[in-house]
């Protein structure tokens, strides 16, 4: 029975071993998630298209009556006024048949209890404003709608980032494999060296070459060591997992479509990069119909136009007593307002020429970014061509130095060669194989670059999920 169990308790501890695992593992997909959960650029963008979302409530808010209600209570210490009298006789106009009924003097003074209480009740409901309330609301629609382009177009830049890493990320391991094996071929050259300088085969020289080969190589890796931190950081705080690591992370570049994207010309980039799609773009053309939004409002105030409104009163006050109902007084008003403002020193005037500025500025933003894109477009497109020719010259090395391996190889097999000649060209073959390697990264940024702008907007972006079939 004991066995039994020690043999559950192995088996769960194994499976939940594996699933703890499998749970750490993150994908494209699942990293990008996160960023769009995690990332303190997104999620405050997504708490301004809700502070945007609150101001169109408002504006929409204006089309509703406002209702106020006031409710005051007043003690006064002293409230006496003392016997106000009229004589009937001294009322000009007054029917002498009140004369007769009113032959006592009237006491026209106010019960001054000292418990007051009043209140009112006032509802107003605008009726015609010249467009400002609808176009108020139109406005901050338009803001709300750019606030939320504007995260998208963020959540696109850390898209590209995320792949732009990632990519680092990959081929960074590939350097460390390289560097692992220039490392040993430089250990190995060092006491080939020593003992050639032993034997008087070789000068100290020699030695000190090999040594100094050997300490490029462990500056290389602190290099890359600091390169590969600096990337991984990048990760976490991107995606908010703090706990991040290469070994989590499952993902292979797909360099298939380097070659997609550079098989089309510099002018469909440019066009596709500038297209009505993009974002940054379309968020300007926004910022014009803000301003042209302004500019009604502006002009719905300009002097001598009335707003209308209609204003309904009702207001009670009286004394706090046990006979309160017959002592208060109510009154029920109904207003048909129209105000305007006839002059202000210009200032309704300037307003609708700071708009018609804000748009001319719009404009010109607007078409400076056309420019900044197509720019960043062309560059972007060409240093990737140069990657991508610098690839192929290095590859094209790549198989020579394989040739001159394999010759050396033999050459030491037959005596006409030595290991220290060998390790050599091995040294200077992953030297190159670093370089490749290097320039695949630089590929790599330049191809996300151009897929950020081209691919801005349309949310059908070209890139995979960042696995390589």
């Amino acid at each position: 029975m004991k066995k039994v169990a020690v043999s559950i308790l192995v088996f769960m501890l194994v499976f939940s071993l594996l699933y703890a695992d499998e749970e750490t593992r993150y994908d494209f997909r699942s990293l990008l998630s996160s960023v769009e959960r995690n990332n303190t650029d997104i999620r405050k963008a997504d708490q301004a298209i809700a502070e945007s979302h609150y101001d169109t409530l408002d504006a929409k808010g204006a089309y509703t009556p406002t209702i106020d209600l006031l409710i005051s209570g007043t003690y006064m210490a002293n409230p006496t006024l003392g016997p106000i009298t009229i004589n009937p006789n001294d009322i000009k106009g007054l029917p002498s048949i009140a004369q007769t009924i009113f032959t006592e003097p009237l006491d026209i003074s106010m019960k001054m209890d000292n418990n007051r209480v009043q209140g009112q009740l006032t509802i107003t409901q605008p009726i015609y404003t010249w467009g400002k309330i609808s176009n108020a609301v139109k406005l901050y629609e338009r803001a709300e709608g750019l606030r939320t382009m504007e995260r998208d177009d963020k959540l696109d830049q850390k898209e590209t980032e995320l792949r732009t890493r990632l990519d680092a990320l990959y081929w960074m391991g590939s350097l460390y494999t390289l560097l692992d094996e220039i490392e040993e071929s430089a250990d190995r050259l060092i006491a080939i060296a020593e003992s050639g300088a032993e034997n008087g085969m070789l000068l100290e020289e020699d030695v000190l070459d090999a040594k100094i080969q050997k300490s490029q190589v462990a500056l290389s890796r602190r290099e890359l060591d600091s390169q590969y931190d600096s990337v991984i950081e990048g990760l976490r705080t991107l995606t908010g997992i703090q706990d991040l690591s290469a070994d989590m992370i499952d993902y292979t570049p797909d360099e298939s479509l380097y070659d997609s994207i550079l098989s089309m010309d510099i002018d469909t980039i440019k066009a596709m990069a500038v297209s009505p799609q993009s974002l940054p773009l379309q968020m300007l053309r926004g910022l014009e119909d803000v301003q042209d939004y302004r500019k009604k409002i502006a002009k719905g105030s300009i002097y001598g136009l009335p707003d209308i409104a209609l204003q309904a009163t009702a207001s009670y006050g009286g004394v706090i007593d046990s006979n309160w109902l017959d002592s208060d007084t109510w009154g029920v008003n109904l207003t048909l307002a129209l105000s305007t403002t006839l002059w202000d020193g210009g200032k309704k005037l300037n307003d609708i020429k700071r708009a018609e500025s804000g748009k001319a500025s719009a404009s010109i933003d607007y078409e400076a970014a056309v420019r900044a894109i197509e720019e960043n477009a062309v560059s972007a497109y060409n240093e990737a061509m140069i990657s991508r020719e610098r690839i192929s010259y290095l590859e094209a090395k790549d198989e020579l130095y394989d040739a001159k391996l394999s010759k050396e190889e033999r050459r030491l097999e037959l005596g006409s060669s030595s290991e220290s000649d060998l390790i050599q060209l091995k040294l200077e073959a992953l030297e190159n194989e670093s370089e490749l390697v290097s320039e695949r990264i630089k590929l790599s940024a330049s191809i996300n670059t151009i897929l950020y702008l081209t691919d801005s907007g349309s949310r059908e972006p070209l890139i995979t999920d960042g696995t390589a079939e």
